[in-house]
């Protein structure tokens, strides 16, 4: 367990977490909204620290990324846990895993070796990715500054619902970014995901000013389904610039949420106001399902 960042004294061996909205305040031996970060004897520790759940080469188009480094391939690594509840999510084996998974799967790397590991695979880029990684934000920032040292690009994967401070210290270091704008809706951000809109547009800003941003929207029936919300979305981000590429994908059922995924013509239909708004807009195609 290394040193943990973002976090203050309360009183009565209380600490509170200064990462995410979610700001919990922790009692002794407990764990997070995120079970990621724990309040250990008054201190905040690190339980999954250098915990790797999976690495993979993937094309820098799965982050996805289609403007920056293409036709490449990223030295991927993922982690455990997230600070979002997202009932759809489509990475949950590792963003919401059971008890003893992280025990049974993980992997102990610490930030010397993995970027030792990245620069051997031979990609230009490594790209921390797949659950989400600013949980784990001690650990990705010395990751990149030692990939910086070696000549690689540092690609952050989120969801962008982290604080303004750490959000600064972490995109100072990232070369590119895919943000998840999973909808326009303040209430649905916080009462069904478990995130703030506010705070990921302003992620979305932040990022926009330090490095290469692309965002990506899942469009999830009863979520992200209509062409009011998306105009939103499309709106907001030309708002900061019609150049900032927006990646419209298929959700598939998973995790909790079992609805059929939306037909292609309908999103076309959704995806219509973006093509309006933006200069980059990537529509995917929903994938046939079995039921």
């Amino acid at each position: 367990m290394e040193n943990a960042e973002y976090w203050v004294h309360l009183d009565n061996g209380r600490i509170q977490c200064r990462l995410c909205p979610h700001a919990c305040v922790l009692e002794s031996e407990q764990l997070g909204n995120c079970l990621a970060r724990k309040n250990e004897h008054g201190k905040m520790s690190l339980p999954f620290y250098a915990q790797i759940s999976s690495i993979a080469l993937d094309p820098v188009e799965k982050k996805p990324l289609r403007r920056f480094l293409p036709h490449t391939k990223t030295f991927s690594v993922g982690f455990w846990h997230c600070n979002m509840h997202c009932p759809f999510c489509q990475n949950w084996e590792i963003a919401h895993p059971s008890k003893n998974a992280p025990e049974r799967y993980s992997q102990t790397i610490l930030p010397e070796t993995l970027v030792d590991m990245a620069v051997r695979s031979g990609c230009p880029s490594i790209s921390f990715t797949y659950s989400e990684p600013t949980l784990h934000i001690e650990y990705v920032k010395e990751s990149m500054r030692l990939a910086h040292g070696h000549g690689l690009a540092t690609i952050l994967v989120t969801n962008g619902n982290l604080l303004e401070p750490p959000a600064k210290d972490i995109l100072s270091l990232t070369d590119a970014t895919n943000v998840d704008l999973k909808c326009f809706s303040t209430t649905t951000y916080h009462e069904l995901l478990g995130g703030e809109l506010k705070v990921v547009q302003n992620f979305i800003r932040i990022a926009a000013s330090l490095c290469h941003v692309e965002v990506t929207s899942l469009l999830v029936p009863g979520v992200l389904d209509n062409a009011v919300d998306m105009e939103g979305i499309a709106g907001f981000l030309a708002s900061i610039s019609r150049s900032l590429p927006l990646h419209i994908t298929a959700y598939r059922p998973e995790f909790q949420w079992m609805l059929a995924p939306l037909t292609s013509e309908k999103m076309k239909e959704i995806a219509r106001p973006a093509f309006e708004k933006l200069d980059y807009v990537y529509l995917s195609q929903p994938l046939p399902i079995d039921f």
